[in-house]
């Protein structure tokens, strides 16, 4: 009897300790570790927000899911990083819609110079329902869109002169970013435009390659431009968006909870990502100034000259991304508060 009672609880001990292990099993199986790149710095808003992002879906899912973020262009440059998201070797990044207009053409509405008056007015024109069924055009190349970040306002640094008005532009050379809008933008105002990487940039500034580049108060901060650009003009010539993505082939493996507890972290980092960005530009002029940047602002009269100067551009462009996408940006823009 003893003898049987001794069987019957090395049985059960076997048996709770398999159940044990299978547990164990599940809960490992259930682990998610992503990678999250940036091209940016990590006192950049961009890199902020994805660190901000990591840290709530780590909080949301208990520790569960992990998203190691990898700053400064580790993981490769913008395009290098979207088209690891859509092979499925990274899980997210965040790039400009300038170079997601290289992928989807709508994309390229959003830089149309001197579109936005204000952060608020863009932020109801991505939020709303035009700037959402551009970034559910992302699900057709492998990527999911989740939110619109901000870069902010771009305005125009160089080591010449400052650029006062349109005709200041005549002749230098301007780094832009990839995309074919930016090429036409500065072309169309005399400057002769050299496409490239942000990450190559520092150093064709330093070497001279190019005497010029365009970006948000906080890139020329966080990139340190301030050390090889004397002058900074406040053209504000185009607000600048960035996208929170993701890869699809993961996205399509994650259960619909991890999809939420994704989706809920995104609208909680956007907001925190978007005050971030309006604070640190705030902060980031006066501190380029006193690094000894000479800033100019521009007149909104010089702008405008400036706008009618692009309109063939803008045409050029408006056609590119098609008619009735832009006839649906701009009514966007009208019904948006300034």
């Amino acid at each position: 009897m003893k003898a049987l009672k001794a069987m019957t609880l090395r049985g059960s001990l076997a048996i709770v300790a398999a159940a044990l292990c299978l547990g164990t099993t599940a809960a490992v199986a259930q682990e998610i570790k992503a990678k999250f790149g940036t091209s940016l710095p990590d006192s950049h808003p961009q890199t902020l927000g994805a660190r901000k992002f990591a840290e709530l879906v780590d909080q949301k899912s208990k520790g569960r899911i992990k998203i190691t973020v990898y700053s400064g262009a580790q993981l490769g440059s913008d395009q290098q990083m979207q088209a690891a998201l859509r092979g499925g070797t990274q899980e997210f990044t965040a790039p400009s819609t300038a170079t997601l207009a290289n992928l989807v053409k709508e994309f390229g509405v959003f830089g149309l110079p001197f579109s936005f008056a204000s952060e608020k007015q863009a932020y109801a024109v991505f939020d709303g329902e035009f700037g959402q069924s551009i970034l559910a055009k992302l699900t057709e190349k492998d990527l999911i869109g989740l939110a619109y970040w901000e870069n902010g306002f771009r305005h125009f640094t160089n080591s010449k002169r400052p650029i006062v008005k349109a005709e200041d532009l005549a002749g230098i050379k301007v780094r832009t970013m990839q995309n074919n809008l930016y090429i036409d933008l500065f072309a169309g105002l005399g400057a002769n435009a050299i496409p490239m990487p942000v990450n190559e940039l520092f150093t064709a500034l330093e070497t001279k390659a190019v005497d010029a580049q365009e970006n948000p108060y906080t890139v020329v901060q966080a990139q340190k431009f301030y050390d090889v650009q004397k002058y900074l003009s406040t053209t504000g010539h185009a607000y600048d968006a960035q996208v929170l993505i993701a890869s699809k082939k993961f996205w399509d493996k994650l259960s619909d909870a991890d999809r939420a507890l994704m989706k809920e972290a995104s609208r909680e980092a956007t907001e925190f990502q978007r005050q971030a960005s309006r604070d640190l530009n705030a902060k980031a002029r006066a501190e380029l100034a006193k690094a000894g940047m000479q800033i100019n602002d521009v007149s909104d009269a010089e702008r405008q000259r400036m706008r009618e100067k692009l309109q063939p551009v803008i045409a050029k462009h408006q056609t590119a991304v098609g008619e009735d996408t832009a006839k649906a940006f701009f009514d966007a823009i009208a019904k948006a508060p300034k």
